[in-house]
């Protein structure tokens, strides 16, 4: 008797085989490249599948964070006689075209991820170099994020606050959150 398993959020397809329900933060969460984060609810997932069944999943990036690790293990399942299929692509692993199509999306995905990263380190280099030039962008002294409070702001803070409004009244008429006021207050400069 074939079964289906529901690699994706819970929804309902109607067979009488089985359907197990994992919810995508039990088993896809971010992982550093480094340090894997383990995935205990997605191996038992892997483990489940015989042959004649049916892995269904939302969609290929759930798979994997690496284009090498979403083929070795769709391989995998394929392997043991399962069928592997897509409920938001539409990917039939069967044909060559399917499985080519599979191997792509992967792999341009983790070029995007890759080159997103690289651009990223690329920005924060330069405005480093800006700074240390003193070649700032208009309208900027420092790189990263600007203050909340300034000068002024701060002034009339320390202000309120001696004259004995609380530390939240006085946030709450500069309109700023009461952590900004309490980190402003805690740093003398």
């Amino acid at each position: 008797m074939a079964q289906t398993y529901q690699a994706c959020a819970p929804i309902e397809v109607g067979s009488a085989g089985l359907h197990l329900h994992l919810e995508p933060t039990n088993w896809s969460r971010k992982r550093n490249r480094a340090n894997a984060v383990p995935r205990p609810a997605w191996e038992a997932l892997l483990e489940r599948p015989k042959a004649g069944d049916t892995l269904k999943f939302w969609k290929s990036d759930r798979w994997g964070r690496s284009a090498g690790h979403v083929l070795t293990t769709v391989n995998e399942v394929r392997d043991q006689g399962s069928t592997v299929v897509s409920l938001t692509e539409n990917f039939d692993l069967g044909t060559k075209e399917g499985r080519f199509m599979f191997a792509v999306l992967p792999a341009a995905a983790e070029y995007e991820l890759e080159l997103r990263a690289e651009r990223q380190a690329e920005g924060i280099a330069a405005a480093k170099r800006r700074e240390a030039g003193g070649t700032m962008l208009p309208g900027k002294k420092k790189a990263g994020r600007p203050r909340v409070i300034g000068p002024a702001e701060l002034a009339a803070l320390r202000h309120l606050v001696n004259d004995g409004v609380s530390v939240t009244e006085a946030a709450r008429t500069l309109k700023i959150s009461r952590s900004t006021a309490y980190a402003a207050l805690a740093n003398p400069v």
